[in-house]
């Protein structure tokens, strides 16, 4: 006999089959989720190499980490592939560029890595990229050298108002000085630059002095020379006169001042063993004058008027009844020089 199942499970067993298969297709669907889940979470895991502690958390053996796959890179073309997330150290020095995986290296492994040493003055700039960092490698060395140079001497003109217009001369020597410059030269990769960076003065220079005159020169030529007539009591005779500041020069180059210039008529005398007008001994050299034209006691310089004779620097020591105005008296050793003088025009300067 045939029953409705309806019937048959709610009479006899109580449950439906129906029911039960569906609940059975819901676990597996439930359980091939839940696979794919578990899946798609291992796969991420495993990105990046894991760490130590990563691999004691998935009860991984430490060096078994290192072999797991990567999922994703980083392609830096000539640097090489590396993984993706790691810091990359990327080296430029000595013209090279090479990249550098710094994922678990200590410091001293990254050193070796690096592969350069700093020498002189070396030093490195880090600056930060989009995979790490880059490292710039700089090469220094910083030298000093010195440098002796010459300090120039400068002139300076001084006038004189004693010397004569137009004439100059050196009064104080220049030299130069001396000075030492200390650089510094500083070769940064490849490119010199120097700086000074001291200047000390080790010798001062000395300054020319010049000298030059300011006097004008009113002395007017006399072309008198001195002709070694027996009559000259000098070796000298007058080359120049300056009658505007009444002085005369000698051949020697001495300059002589008067206060006044008085042409006379000159005789010559002798007498030995006399006495003059003031007390003193006649002798070459004492002159008679009358005192009203040149007082007694000055000291002259006498010679003729067309230069023939020089009697030279003598005294106005006597006088003479025949001595009267423009007249003097010049004395002579004997009788024959005294003859041979005659009479003459003279020139008397009255000196200073």
């Amino acid at each position: 006999m045939f029953y409705p199942v309806e019937h048959f499970n709610n009479r006899r067993t109580g449950f439906c089959i129906r029911q039960v298969i569906y609940i059975a297709i819901a676990a597996l669907a439930v359980a091939f989720i839940a696979l794919c889940i578990s899946y798609r979470a291992f796969a991420g895991q495993f990105d990046d190499p894991p760490s130590v502690a990563t691999a004691a958390a998935l009860d991984l053996d430490v060096e078994d980490a290192s072999e797991i796959q990567v999922v994703e890179e980083i392609d830096l073309g000539d640097q090489g592939i590396f993984p993706a997330g790691h810091v990359l150290a990327t080296i430029h020095v000595d013209g090279d560029i090479y990249t550098v995986d710094t994922f678990g290296k200590t410091d001293e492994e990254l050193l070796a890595l690096y592969g350069y040493e700093l020498a002189n003055q070396d030093y490195t700039e880090q600056v930060d990229n989009a995979y790490g960092y880059d490292i710039f490698v700089n090469r220094m060395t910083v030298e000093t050298t010195t440098e002796e140079v010459e300090i120039p001497y400068t002139s300076t003109r001084v006038e004189d108002s004693s010397m004569k217009k137009g004439t100059e001369k050196v009064t104080t020597a220049g030299q130069n000085g001396r000075q030492v410059d200390t650089y510094e030269i500083r070769t940064l990769n490849g490119e010199t630059t120097t700086t000074l960076v001291s200047s000390e003065v080790v010798e001062e220079p000395v300054n020319e002095v010049i000298t030059y005159g300011t006097k004008v020169d009113y002395s007017k030529p006399t072309g008198f020379k001195n002709t070694g007539s027996s009559l000259n009591l000098t070796d000298e005779t007058i080359t120049s006169v300056d009658s505007t500041n009444q002085t005369f020069t000698t051949s020697s180059g001495k300059v002589y001042s008067y206060s006044k210039a008085v042409t006379c008529t000159g005789y010559a005398y002798c007498q030995p063993g006399g006495v003059t007008a003031t007390g003193t001994a006649a002798r070459q050299g004492a002159i008679a004058v009358d005192p009203s034209v040149i007082p007694l006691g000055s000291r002259l310089f006498i010679i003729a008027s067309d230069g023939s004779v020089v009697y030279g620097v003598a005294t106005a020591e006597d006088t003479g009844g025949n001595i009267k105005g423009n007249t003097v008296d010049l004395y002579y050793n004997t009788n024959a020089l005294c003859n041979a003088f005659g009479r003459r025009n003279v020139t008397v300067y009255v000196l200073n």
